[in-house]
């Protein structure tokens, strides 16, 4: 439950895992860690998308074609496949706060180091590299989902993950102003260059935050996870040793197992497996859309740059509540029915978005319709991220690192997929639009093979609070 509360959230003594989210707390552990993570997944979309609201200057200044553009934007999505899949291994090792620390002082330099190109190849290779400020939000999930119980986690990842989200929005509004303070003293082709080192700067400061302002899991550092006889001080709860000792126990044996090994007995869980897919069909949306967003709206309707900025923000922006409605809509349906409860609503998520996105071709004519429409769409698309992040926690509990890793990952390949059809349809975005929303409508119906722990959507028994 979501309350607007500075008070101390109830811990789970069995777990050490809050139970409520209490919004306006940032104590340690358990709110500081939510509060941090999103923060700095926040920040890392600054310098991951920083190119994509200056596309028309950057286009104008190094003689990009749109085939070119195409390239960019399909090179800042593969790199983050790898990335993310690294990531949650290495969560798992050294804890998500070190990990998220070094992705994001990682990605400021290339995200600098975009500023020095002088050709459509060197800014190919550029933003490639500036893909490792993705997997900060496999740092993001998996940091929660150790700190919130699982009547809670879905809210808890959705809102972590939709506020880190609406970075992407936010950028569309930052770089086009930061560009036109540059633009007052310099000139426009050295001016957008400069404005590169305002988001590399700001993943600095970010990954600084990370390591020093956060906890890694309830019993503070990583390393002491499973301590027994961990330090007692404000905001730590002591725990029987037991209950603690069993769950130390079952981590041993889960360690034990060769990582490669770990990742492919999780890789052939078929839940897994079209979670994937689905995620591919909701984030992969949101960071095609965003990387197209802006051009398609200065090309279609004849608007200035920082205009499209400002009205493209609306696509990230929306991540302030629609991410987080979709995960405390999981959570809510889940009490009541279970785990179909969750999966009934992954699929009516993934209907609408898709139906959206059809609509998008046929009814977006008017400056004013598109902006709607868009808004429908992008509602829709980040409450399937928040639905999605409600059912992964319980795909294989005892690999939440890896689970998230591969599933993140798939929200990027679908990024790459949907890149390629945009840059495909580049003289057409609308029907660009019309085939991602087919593909949407068409995955809708996966929660319907899903069965999670013998329960399915259609034949599944109810059970309370799965």
């Amino acid at each position: 439950m979501v309350n607007f509360i500075a008070r101390r959230p109830p811990v789970d003594p069995s777990s050490m895992k809050a139970t409520d989210i209490n919004l306006f707390n940032i104590t340690r552990p358990h709110m500081r860690a939510l509060h941090v993570s999103w923060i700095c997944f926040h920040i890392a979309f600054t310098g991951w998308f920083a190119v994509a609201p200056l596309l028309p200057t950057i286009k104008n200044d190094l003689n990009l074609t749109d085939a070119q553009i195409g390239d960019c934007n399909i090179a800042a999505l593969s790199s983050s496949i790898i990335f993310r899949i690294l990531a949650g291994p290495l969560c798992e090792k050294f804890g998500p706060r070190r990990v998220m620390a070094g992705f994001l002082i990682l990605g400021a330099i290339p995200t600098a180091c975009v500023g020095l190109v002088q050709s459509a190849d060197a800014l190919i290779a550029a933003r490639f590299f500036v893909g490792i400020l993705s997997p900060t939000f496999i740092c993001c999930q998996f940091w929660t989902t150790q700190m919130f119980s699982p009547n809670t986690v879905g809210g808890a990842n959705a809102l972590a993950a939709g506020w880190g989200n609406m970075g992407g929005g936010v950028t569309y509004l930052l770089m086009p102003l930061v560009f036109e303070l540059f633009n007052q003293f310099l000139p426009a082709n050295i001016a957008w260059r400069v404005s590169m080192l305002v988001p590399a700067f700001l993943c600095i400061a970010a990954g600084i935050f990370a390591f020093f302002a956060g906890d890694d899991c309830p019993e503070g550092d990583w390393s002491r996870r499973n301590h027994n006889n961990f330090i007692a001080r404000e905001g730590y709860i002591q725990f029987d040793k037991e209950s603690k000792q069993s769950k130390l126990n079952r981590d041993t044996e889960i360690h034990q197992i060769p990582i490669v090994i770990h990742y492919l007995l999780v890789f052939i869980n078929p839940n897994v497996v079209l979670m994937m897919v689905m995620y591919a069909c909701c984030f992969g949306v949101e960071v095609s859309v965003d990387n197209v967003i802006t051009l398609f709206l200065t090309n279609e309707f004849g608007i200035s740059q920082t205009t499209a900025g400002l009205f493209g923000s609306i696509f990230g922006l929306l991540n302030l509540f629609s991410r987080v409605s979709g995960g405390l809509v999981s959570d809510l349906v889940n009490r009541n029915m279970g785990v179909r409860g969750r999966l009934l609503v992954q699929f009516l998520c993934f209907f609408l978005q898709g139906l959206f996105l059809i609509l998008f071709k046929f009814l977006s004519g008017s400056f004013a319709s598109a902006i709607a429409l868009m808004a429908c769409f992008s509602l829709f698309t980040q409450a399937c991220c928040g639905t999605s992040f409600g059912i992964v926690p319980y795909l294989d509990p005892a690999a939440t690192g890896i689970v998230t890793g591969l599933v993140g990952a798939g929200g990027n390949v679908g990024g790459l997929i949907f890149a390629a059809v945009f840059k495909a349809y580049s003289g057409d975005i609308r029907t660009g639009f019309m085939i991602v929303g087919l593909s949407v409508l068409t995955v809708a119906f996966l929660p319907f093979l899903m069965s999670v722990h013998g329960r399915t959507l259609v034949l599944g028994t109810v059970k309370r609070n799965f």
